[in-house]
């Protein structure tokens, strides 16, 4: 990625955590306890755990990207 293009995103998630008024802290704990659910789950890789939050008048879309290098054996009852 181009450094202007890296600028460009930088600037957008400044601007949307604004907009949204998250902190830097609810963001890291918001990514520590979604890895931590989907670490029951599957093998994360150890590149964490990515979360993108877009805001719109009707609601919010949450995406979280997560890389698995396998899923965990669970037994169900």
């Amino acid at each position: 990625m181009n450094e202007g293009r890296l600028a460009v995103n930088r600037l957008r998630s400044v601007l949307l955590k604004d907009k949204l008024d998250m902190s830097e802290g609810f963001m890291r704990a918001l990514k520590n306890d979604l890895g931590r659910v989907l670490s029951y789950y599957m093998r994360l890789r150890s590149d964490g755990v990515e979360v993108f939050i877009d805001g719109a008048d009707d609601g919010y879309t949450v995406r979280v990207k997560a890389t698995a290098e396998g899923i965990r054996q669970i037994k169900a009852i």
